[in-house]
């Protein structure tokens, strides 16, 4: 396996040592997305929120110092995970924080449990769309939003190992799947056109 090969797995299902290390990378480079999610996110003590991808804890550990919501992480990665609830302990603790290990293909949480559901930088490691923003669509409540922050294509081809193992999605293909399962949908573009963002909106009578 190559290098970039390797690195591309790690950041699609982080695990062992270079799991960690990649974790770190991630947060590093990607703390800019980070805070326009956040930006964009607006939340109130009220919401319920779910991180799709959650990686480490990091973003949400960021969420649950600012705000008094309640907020549930998934990711494919056991060990991450279990980084992740290390990291916001006294967050798991006082179950204002949970985390599981599930795919955003088949989530496990009943119907309308969130007001606002996000993830950054993994739709690329989805496989396909249309299954995924049908889950979303579900556990979404009335009037919430999903917000997919991810880099453009171009940017994505700046780095090597997104070259293996990233499925490059188009615009009309994020825009479609969203108005496919029901949600009105905008792109935002953020950092001077590097990344855009997704928002995709639940109607309030839960159809358009």
């Amino acid at each position: 396996m190559s290098l970039n090969t390797y690195i591309s797995k790690q950041f699609a299902d982080p695990k062992g040592f270079g799991g960690g290390i990649v974790s770190l990378v991630m947060n590093r480079q990607n703390r800019p997305l980070y805070n326009e999610t956040i930006r964009l996110l607006s939340l109130s003590d009220s919401d319920s929120v779910l991180d799709i991808g959650c990686g480490n804890g990091f973003v949400l550990n960021l969420l649950a110092q600012r705000h008094n919501a309640t907020f549930s992480g998934i990711d494919l990665s056991k060990e991450i995970i279990e980084t992740a609830e290390r990291r916001n302990h006294k967050y798991v603790k006082s179950k204002k924080m949970s985390f599981t290990c599930q795919d955003v293909s088949a989530l496990s949480f009943p119907v309308e449990s969130f007001s606002n559901v996000y993830t950054i930088n993994t739709v690329y490691f989805w496989g396909d769309l249309e299954t995924p923003m049908r889950e979303i669509w579900r556990v979404l409540k009335p009037g919430g939003c999903f917000i997919n922050m991810l880099y453009t294509n171009e940017t994505l081809s700046r780095f090597s190992h997104t070259q293996f193992g990233y499925t490059r999605y188009t615009a009309e293909d994020l825009l479609a799947a969203g108005e496919n399962a029901g949600f009105s949908v905008k792109a935002v573009p953020i950092l001077q056109g590097t990344a855009i963002c997704y928002i995709y909106t639940k109607p309030t009578n839960g159809v358009i």
